[in-house]
């Protein structure tokens, strides 16, 4: 590879972090109120949950595959779990196990067909993506239970002056990152997403790598249940509508290629923390939330449109 293709590559990956910076201090010029200690933690608190699934998508991206189903996988567990905890402390290591447990089993069960079917897995994990907002709605049509006291805290506590959910954040974005970049396992899902073929004849079984990145994608959204849950406070059906969108929007913006093999976590975190900030800052200019969407999408497209490999360099 040559130096200018590295250069180029690691432009991609993280220029978002230059971005994020440039974003942090544009909104504090033109919103007053958005640098305000409580402001800024608030920010991260609610980038958190983004950001620890667009982590799960990055993985599955890296492998040349999408996962659809994250957004209401993340709500049905955000159901289950505030309606089995009922609000009861002494409950939260087994509503803990629970979450990652059927998020763990649920992108088991999506790798699994992914590898037998053998169809593409966009339109895979858009039909298993009705599938669970169909067993959202025979569960219940209304919020229901309570989150245990230990999620609110997760999701809303300070620990030394930092949110915790920003801590969690930093613990998983390091542990995905040193998966990513320093482990066997890690290289070979960029294999797979630089070319299935020629990771098959080099050794690598692409199919449990392939059922691997859907695993991590569907525990990511177990973790992140876990904060929405804390910060709703009850089991809203609707709680993880949008969510699979606003991940793949920070995979794009944070470099990663759509076509596989490139990427980096670190880069798709601080693309959660870009849109993160976009959206406090649209919110407290009180600016329509249909305008917000708007502004969304031509983040999205002018992140396509930068960030994706050309044909001539893929």
């Amino acid at each position: 590879m040559s130096l200018r293709v590295r250069q180029l590559r690691g432009a991609r990956q993280y220029g978002i972090v230059v971005v994020l910076i440039f974003a942090a201090l544009a909104a504090t010029v033109a919103v007053p109120d958005f640098a305000t200690r409580e402001n800024l933690a608030n920010v991260v608190s609610q980038s958190a949950a983004l950001g620890i699934l667009a982590i799960g998508q990055t993985v599955v991206i890296l492998c040349g595959l999408i996962d659809l189903t994250v957004g209401q996988l993340l709500g049905l567990i955000v159901v289950v779990t505030c309606d089995l905890a009922a609000g009861r402390s002494d409950r939260f290591v087994a509503i803990l196990a629970i979450a990652l447990g059927l998020g763990a089993g649920a992108g088991a069960i999506t790798g699994a067909l992914n590898n037998w079917l053998r169809i593409h897995p966009l339109i895979l994990t858009f039909g298993l993506l009705s599938v669970l907002q169909g067993i959202i709605f025979v569960y219940t049509d209304r919020s229901v239970g309570q989150a245990p006291p230990q999620f609110e805290w997760l999701a809303n506590g300070k620990l030394g002056g930092i949110p915790v959910a920003a801590l969690v954040l930093g613990v998983v974005t390091a542990a995905a990152n040193f998966l990513l970049t320093r482990t066997v396992i890690g290289r070979q899902v960029r294999a797979v997403g630089g070319s299935e073929e020629n990771a098959r004849r080099g050794g690598i079984n692409a199919d449990s790598i392939k059922l691997f990145a859907f695993v991590m994608s569907g525990l990511s959204a177990g973790l992140a249940a876990i904060l929405v849950a804390g910060r709703l406070g009850t089991g809203f059906p609707l709680a993880g509508t949008g969510y699979e969108l606003d991940a793949i929007a920070a995979v794009v913006l944070g470099g990663t290629s759509l076509a596989g093999g490139t990427g980096s976590v670190i880069g798709t975190v601080a693309a959660a923390l870009v849109l993160g900030i976009v959206s406090n800052a649209l919110n407290l200019l009180q600016i329509s939330p249909f305008v917000q969407i708007l502004i969304k999408g031509m983040i999205v497209i002018g992140a396509i449109l930068i960030n994706q490999p050309s044909e001539k360099w893929r």
